[in-house]
């Protein structure tokens, strides 16, 4: 009996202890998506994670309007990349935007 109060003990304890150490998703600032989106950037893309920021001078009501800003920068970045190579860097940088959007808005 005493052995079965301590097991139960013991999985109530690491029930306890999983559940508190449980990580939350974290709001990103912009200091997180730039320092992300430019060591994920080619040097001669790095721009475009200037453009992604401009997203978040404004307010959206919903991360699906701040997702769709996002989606806008992407589709104009990427008809603007003619010759340079950016698509990766852009992907990336509309990626991150979006999970900006999801933690803040």
């Amino acid at each position: 009996m005493r052995t079965m109060m301590a097991r139960l003990f013991l999985v109530v304890f690491m029930a306890v202890a999983a559940f508190s150490c449980a990580s939350t998703d974290a709001r990103m600032t912009l200091g997180d998506f730039m320092g992300l989106c430019v060591s994920g950037a080619s040097d001669d893309c790095r721009e475009v994670c200037d453009d992604f920021a401009a997203v978040f001078v404004k307010t959206y009501p919903t991360s699906d309007q701040c997702r769709k800003a996002c989606d806008a920068v992407q589709e104009r970045l990427t008809r603007e990349d003619v010759g340079r190579a950016c698509d990766s860097s852009v992907g990336r940088a509309a990626e991150l935007c979006a999970q900006y959007c999801d933690k803040n808005m």
